[in-house]
Parts: C-alpha cells; structure tokens; sequence
C-alpha cells in the first residue's frame, strides 16, 4: 500500500471517530436535558385540563372534589336527596328536573327544582338546615287554576335527633314524626287574588296573618289555635241586624 493510500485511510478513520464523538456529545446532552425536565416537572402540578365544548347533551352532571365527593348534582330528573350515607327518595312530580347543593360531607344543603308538569306546578330554591334532611327556606313559584303564585317561606327548625336509617327503609313512626317538623313557620307571598304574610305556630295553625286582601284592604288578623278569629284591625264592618 502506498503512503498516499494510507494517508487517506488515516483520515477516514479520524473523521469516523470525529463523528462518533459528536454523536456521543449529543446523545448525553439529550439524555441530560430529558432528565433535568422530568425533575423540574416532578415537583409542579399537572398544568389545567381545559375542553372547549361549543353545546353539550347529558342526563346528568356530578360535579365533585378532589376526594370524589359529589359537591353539585345538575339532572333531568331530581336527584335523590344524600345524607348521612343515605339516599332519600322525594316525593317530587314525575319529571321534576333539578340541582342539588352537597357540604364536603356529600350531605345536601339546598337546591333548584322545576316541575315537569306542563299544565300546573312550581319552581323552587331551597336552603336546607345542617345535619337534618328538612329544609329551612325556600323561595317558591307556583302556577295552577288560579292563576301564578310567589312566596317565600321560612320552615320550622328540626327538634330532636333523626334516625335517618328508619327514614330510609320508610319506618312509618320515623317519616311521620320528620314530616310533622316540616311546618311553614313563616309565608310572605302574592297571588292574584292577595298579598300577605302569614305566621303560623308549631303544628302549622295560621295565627297571624297581615295581608292586603281580594277587595284590595290592608288587614290584620288574628286566630286561636281552633282557627278562630280572635281579633281583626281595623275591625270588620257591623252586619246589618247585629
């Protein structure tokens, strides 16, 4: 082989490993940069998911927190009510669509409902007492023969422990005596025919009611627990022969 020849391999072989040390060079210095991000990534949270929908269709929505408790119920059909580990069936019109508020606890504490009735019904917004399944105020809208309704209602405070157990297998003594506390203590509303407000007592009674009447007078009256008038202001007019 000549000088020249082995020149020229010489300088093959020195360019070949030229090459493979910058590839080597290279590869670590990938290799590097992959490492260092995947360790300054390790300690961040992962970036927000965000989804773009222009229009979405569902039966239901659970919206819950990070430990998988359901914080908001949005559905076409109103949710059972969750409590206590429990889920109490309502006594709501077929059809009645809603949303429900839940503490941290998945307990319920208030919600929407709206009637499924085409014809008749209601619409309300509910706030629920803590640790007892009764609501404490509402706001309600109501549409029948007689034309629409509003009101605002205050109910009566829960006494006593509920064995929300009993209530859930329909133990008849347990659902009678939560139903007896659901009282409207308190209604202020407006119908076409009055307007008023209307204090009631423990069971219920009407005991006070202030209103402007049908014939458009203001009014206040009185009842005992019989639900008889014991007193009106201004006084009702004299009938004719008393």
């Amino acid at each position: 082989m000549s000088d020249h020849s082995g020149s020229q391999a010489s300088n093959r072989l020195d360019g070949l490993v030229r090459q493979v040390r910058v590839f080597q060079a290279l590869t670590l210095g990938l290799a590097g940069a992959i490492v260092v991000g995947l360790v300054a990534g390790a300690g961040q949270p992962p970036g927000p998911r965000v989804e773009k929908f222009d229009e979405i269709t569902v039966g239901r929505i659970n919206i819950a927190g990070p430990n998988g408790i359901n914080r908001i119920v949005l559905a076409h059909e109103m949710p059972q009510a969750p409590f206590q580990g429990h889920m109490l069936t309502r006594t709501v019109p077929p059809g009645c669509a809603g949303i429900i508020y839940c503490a941290p606890n998945g307990d319920e504490v208030g919600g929407i409902a709206v009637s499924g009735d085409a014809e008749r019904g209601h619409a309300l917004m509910t706030l629920d007492y803590r640790n007892t399944p009764l609501e404490a105020i509402g706001l309600v809208t109501h549409y029948g023969e007689e034309g629409q309704s509003a009101s605002f209602v205050v109910m009566s405070p829960p006494t006593g422990s509920i064995d929300v157990a009993k209530i859930n297998a329909n133990d008849e003594a347990e659902v009678k005596r939560l139903q007896d506390m659901m009282v409207r203590r308190i209604d202020l509303g407006a119908s076409p025919q009055a307007a008023g407000l209307t204090i009631s007592d423990r069971e219920g009674r009407s005991r006070i009611v202030i209103r402007v009447n049908e014939k458009g007078e203001p009014e206040i009256v009185t009842f005992d627990t019989a639900g008889k008038e014991t007193g009106r202001m201004p006084p009702a007019p004299s009938q004719p022969g008393k």
